[in-house]
Parts: structure tokens; C-alpha cells; sequence
């Protein structure tokens, strides 16, 4: 062996003994991260009560209630309910995993209180709350048991109301949720759902308030409210319940192959307290409290008055000039929108509507203080300002340039889009109303081969609003349609006209809706049926009297639901309550499930309002 391999086999060997170090060392630093176990979901522990929940002859004003780990207050403000209600709330705070409840007021004699804490204990790492903790005592020598429990529901949609407080009254009048904090409280969760405990026994009336300034009382008419009109009277009785207990005779015969099972039905009768209240539905809605005034008013051009009202109106408004004469009984046009909430004023008088500035006084419905209708008046001040103002000169040679260099037409809106559904009317709306219109400068074409055919199709006026106008015709499937209005066609009352107005459009296919044949039985009143799109915007409306069968077609292939609603004045519409007059909202129903119409599909639902 010569020196040069000796030289080599050395560097080799120290070269592995540096890796061997490397490694080790890299093992011996290596970290591992604990495995923790698996994750927390138990909520904090209750450990011990000082004094303990439900003792009786109470007359400490301190309770420490120690958990088995850390804890935080969630929402307390919100969650924390204390029931009979105390004017000045318990002080509550967190030391280290003790609970701490301070009272400050004076506590009743013979009285059972309960501090609902309801989801506000959670514990700091994983925030699994305790849910509903109660802590219970009694005054006296004993402990209130009964109650009453229900759910909260929104009158209209039919929502679960969270955060409502939900009271009982024992001395009751009509004017007690006004001016008297209840006698009992609770609130509900998330699911709608509220449970009043430790009643003593009584007659109580029960009234839900959506607590606006949280002092439990109902003094602002915005405040969302549910009542019954019955006395609840808490209480037990004793329900027999019967059960079956099956007994099991396994006989084996002599030889182990076959076997035989005899089963015994014994009868067990068992006697429970149960409460003598069901559980109870309320409905919560907001009376019809708003009052009515002018919310809006403009004038984008200077022949059109706007006037915007805060609420729709069963009654119409009188307009009447101030700082202007009216030579002609004709000086204006008014139009109201559906549900009178919008009044347009037209002026048809050019003397009048030339003047920058006008003065109306407005004369409407509106409800006073104890709810009833009485006629009120309003002075409103209308300014036209052209955009761009300029000097009076300039801008009267500049009109006179502008009427002979350039003629102004008058714009019809329609409702057209690139495609038209098989049972759509085309609707048309000019900017102003109509003085005359002929339908024969209105035609409809069917595109087919090249050729246009000429449509027989109806032309109406609404008859309800002023300047809407209506084309229906019977479509053909995937076809292709041109909608011509040739020159005046239409003429406005400022003897504007319209220039050629021209639509190209098609048609769905057939095969691209679905269908609904609805049946629905136990109606027992006037009732309004709505078809509605996922989000409840109203797609088809429906006033039926009684028990029917009827078919909804060219249904767009998307979910669907049906929603009714008990019209018991027959106004064709939902009404609120009122609680003075002891009036429940008008009842609403859903049908139980969404429905998916698909394409080229007939769908049958029979809906049993009872069930």
C-alpha cells in the first residue's frame, strides 16, 4: 500500500466520521410536537354554589359558584336575565374560575327569583358555552316550579325571534305593558324558543316585546309586540302513560340445533306530572304605527310634480295651487301609483309650468295620536332649474335656435329583453300621459323564413295606471318577433310625439319551463296565495275563497316556494295587529318544502292547510 492510498482511506474515514455527527446531532435536536390529546368540547363544570342553587329562606346579597376551569362572560348585557325583573341588575364579574353575583336591590318577601345566564358562560380555550345556566332561590320556605314555555315567531315570514323578551303579568290591563315592568320574564334563543321558570301560582296574562331601550316597557310604537288575548294559568296535572315492556323467553330445545323465541308483551302503567299549559305559538309584528308625511318631492322637468308619501294611502291626496291662478279647471293631470304612496302632478297649463318656482298646498290622510284618520295639510315648494343655467337672453335665442335645429320626441319604455317568456304581455310606458294613440301604427311582426308576419295582437290601456299600455299576443315557441311603433304613433298632452321605435326579440322554448298543478284544501276564508323565488320576491299572486285547484305555468326552472295568507277584510293584502283593539295579525302559512320546477316537468303538491 503506498502513502497516496493511506491518504485517502484517512480522508474517507474522517469525512464519515462528520456525517456520523451531523446526524446525531440532528436527531438529538429534532422536536416533536406533543400530540395535545383530543380536543375540548366540555363546557365549564359547575363545582359547588355558596349558597347552593335552590335554597330556600335567602338572605345573602353575595353567591360565588366555582367552575372545574377558566370561564369568560359573553354578551352579558344580553344574555343575563333575572326574573321577577329588579330594578337595579346584580353586579356580575369572573375571579380567577369563580363566579361572583353581587345584589344590590332589595329582594321580596316569599319570593322565588331566577338568574338566567342563559348562553353568556363560555369556557377561554375552545368557548364551549354552558348553556343555560339558571341560578334558582327562594325568599321564602319554598320554590316556585311552574311554568310556561313556547316559541316567538315573526307574523309575516314566520322567522324564530332571537333576544325577545317575553313577560307575564299578574295585575292586568289594557295599559299595563305600557306603564308596568312585568311580574315575570325570559327571553327567547336562537330557535325562537323561551321558557319562563319559578312561577308561583296565578292567573297571568303573557305579552312579547322586542325591547328597543331595554326598560321592559312598550312606550315606543316602533317596537315589535306578540300577545294573546287568554288568561295562561300555570299549573300540573297528573297524566296516566302507559308503556309496553317486552319480555324475551329464549327456550332451547334438547337438541342444539333448534331453537325457539317467545315474546311477552307486559303492560306498565305509570302516573307523571305534567304542565297544564301547552306549548304556545305567538306571533310578533310591528303595528301599523308609521305616520304619514311628504317624504320626497322633485321636479326633473318643469311640467312634472313628484310627490313621495312615507306609506302607502287607502285614500287620494288633493293638490291645490298657492302662488299661481288657474285660468283653466284643466290645469293639471294626476297620477297615482298602485298603492298611492307617489302622486305626479302634471301641469297642463304652460303659463303655469314656465314659472320657476310653485307653490301647492297638499291635503292628505293622516293618523293621529289615538289611531284615527284626520285631514292634514302640507305646503311644499317646487324649483325647475335648467341644467346648466345661463342668462335669460342667451337662453331664450338658444331655445329658438334649439326648436329649429333640433325636434324633441317623445320616449316610450318597454319591457322587452333579448328573450321573451311564452305568457309575458309587452308593456309600454311614455315618459308623460297620452292625449291619443293609434294602434295602427303599432305592429307586431313573427320573423319566420324571411318573411314578417303580421300579428293579431290586443292592444289595452291599463285601466288603473295612467300611462301604462299593454300588448299581448299568443307567442309561438324559439321564435323570432319584431315590434315596430312608427311615427306618432302616440302623442303626450304637450303634443310631444314619438319617432320610430323598433325591438327585435325571441321567444323561449316550451321545453324550457316547468309546471305546477296546486291543490289546496281547509280554506275557510278569503285567502291570498303567492308564488314566490327563493329570496320571497313575489312571482305570481293568487286571491282565492275557498277550497281550489289551479295550474301555474311557464315556470322558470329554479326553486320555488308557496306562501298564503288569511285575508280576513278581503283587502288583498297582509295586515299587522293591533293591540289596543285586540286585532292578531292576519295568519300566514308556508308550504312545507321548496320547490325545484326542472324543465319539461309537471309537479303536483297537494297542500292541507290544517296540517
Amino acid at each position: 500500500m503506498n502513502i497516496k492510498s493511506i491518504k485517502n482511506k484517512a480522508i474517507r474515514f474522517r469525512f464519515y466520521l462528520l456525517i456520523t455527527g451531523i446526524l446525531f446531532t440532528a436527531s438529538c435536536a429534532k422536536i416533536v410536537v406533543p400530540t395535545g390529546g383530543p380536543k375540548d368540547v366540555t363546557p365549564p363544570k359547575i363545582l359547588q354554589s355558596i349558597p347552593e342553587n335552590y335554597s330556600v329562606n335567602f338572605k345573602q346579597k353575595k353567591v360565588v359558584v366555582k367552575f372545574d376551569e377558566y370561564f369568560q362572560l359573553k354578551n352579558l348585557n344580553k344574555e343575563l336575565l333575572v326574573s321577577p325583573p329588579l330594578k337595579e341588575q346584580p353586579i356580575i364579574r369572573v375571579s380567577g374560575k369563580n363566579l361572583i353575583i353581587e345584589i344590590k336591590d332589595t329582594l321580596h318577601d316569599n319570593t322565588t327569583y331566577n338568574i338566567n345566564f342563559h348562553d353568556a358562560i363560555v369556557d377561554v380555550n375552545e368557548s364551549n358555552i354552558l348553556s343555560n345556566y339558571q341560578y334558582c332561590f327562594s325568599t321564602g320556605n319554598h320554590i316556585d316550579s311552574l311554568f310556561v314555555r313556547g316559541f316567538i315567531y315573526d307574523a309575516f315570514s314566520l322567522e324564530p325571534k332571537q333576544f325577545v323578551k317575553v313577560m307575564l303579568y299578574e295585575n292586568y290591563n289594557d295599559s299595563t305593558p305600557y306603564k308596568k315592568i312585568p311580574d315575570y320574564i325570559s327571553q327567547t334563543n336562537k330557535e325562537g324558543q323561551f321558557s319562563i321558570n319559578n312561577i308561583k301560582s296565578g292567573n297571568y296574562h303573557i305579552f312579547a316585546l322586542n325591547d328597543g331601550n331595554n326598560n321592559l316597557l312598550f312606550d315606543q310604537p316602533s317596537e315589535e309586540i306578540a300577545f294573546l288575548d287568554s288568561l295562561i294559568i300555570p299549573g300540573y296535572k297528573e297524566v296516566e302513560f302507559v308503556d309496553t315492556l317486552q319480555i324475551i323467553d329464549k327456550i332451547i330445545g334438547n337438541d342444539t340445533i333448534h331453537n325457539d323465541t317467545i315474546y311477552k308483551d307486559t303492560i306498565i302503567i305509570h302516573n307523571e306530572f305534567v304542565s297544564k299549559i301547552k306549548s304556545l305559538d305567538l306571533y310578533m309584528f310591528q303595528e301599523d304605527y308609521e305616520k304619514q308625511y311628504i317624504e320626497k318631492t322633485s321636479r326633473d322637468k318643469k311640467e312634472k310634480c313628484v310627490f313621495i308619501f312615507h306609506k302607502p294611502s287607502n285614500k287620494k291626496c288633493e293638490i291645490l295651487p298657492i302662488n299661481f291662478d288657474t285660468q283653466s279647471k284643466k290645469w293639471n293631470i294626476i297620477e297615482n301609483s298602485i298603492n298611492n304612496d307617489t302622486v305626479i302632478c302634471w301641469l297642463t297649463d304652460s303659463i303655469i309650468y314656465k314659472h320657476d318656482s310653485l307653490i301647492f298646498e297638499l291635503k292628505y290622510n293622516k293618523t293621529n295620536i289615538l289611531r284615527q284618520d284626520s285631514l292634514v295639510s302640507d305646503t311644499v315648494t317646487l324649483v325647475y332649474t335648467e341644467k346648466g343655467e345661463i342668462p335669460k337672453k342667451k337662453k331664450r335665442k338658444k331655445e329658438e335656435n334649439k326648436e329649429l335645429t333640433q325636434k324633441v320626441y317623445l320616449n316610450i319604455i318597454t319591457n322587452i329583453m333579448q328573450k321573451v317568456d311564452l305568457n309575458q304581455n309587452i308593456i309600454l310606458t311614455p315618459e308623460s300621459p297620452i292625449q291619443n294613440y293609434d294602434t295602427s301604427k303599432i305592429q307586431l311582426f313573427l320573423l319566420k323564413d324571411s318573411t314578417e308576419i303580421l300579428q293579431q295582437a290586443t292592444f289595452t290601456k291599463d285601466s288603473i295606471l295612467l300611462r301604462k299600455f299593454c300588448l299581448s299576443n299568443k307567442w309561438e315557441e324559439n321564435s323570432k318577433y319584431k315590434l315596430i311603433i312608427y311615427p306618432e304613433a302616440f302623442t303626450d298632452i304637450y303634443n310631444c310625439k314619438n319617432d320610430t321605435i323598433e325591438r327585435k326579440f325571441k321567444t323561449k322554448e316550451s321545453d324550457y319551463y316547468g309546471s305546477i298543478k296546486l291543490e289546496i284544501n281547509n280554506i275557510i276564508t278569503n285567502s291570498i296565495v303567492q308564488l314566490l323565488n327563493e329570496k320571497e320576491k313575489i312571482l305570481r299572486e293568487f286571491f282565492i275563497l275557498n277550497d281550489t285547484t289551479f295550474n301555474i305555468n311557464y315556470l322558470n326552472p329554479k326553486k320555488h316556494l308557496f306562501k298564503l295568507i288569511i285575508d280576513k277584510n278581503n283587502n288583498r293584502k297582509w295586515d299587522t295587529g293591533n293591540f289596543i283593539k285586540k286585532i292578531q295579525p292576519e295568519k300566514v302559512y308556508y308550504y312545507k318544502d321548496l320547490i325545484e320546477i326542472k324543465s319539461n316537468w309537471d309537479n303536483e303538491i297537494i297542500w292541507d292547510i290544517e296540517k
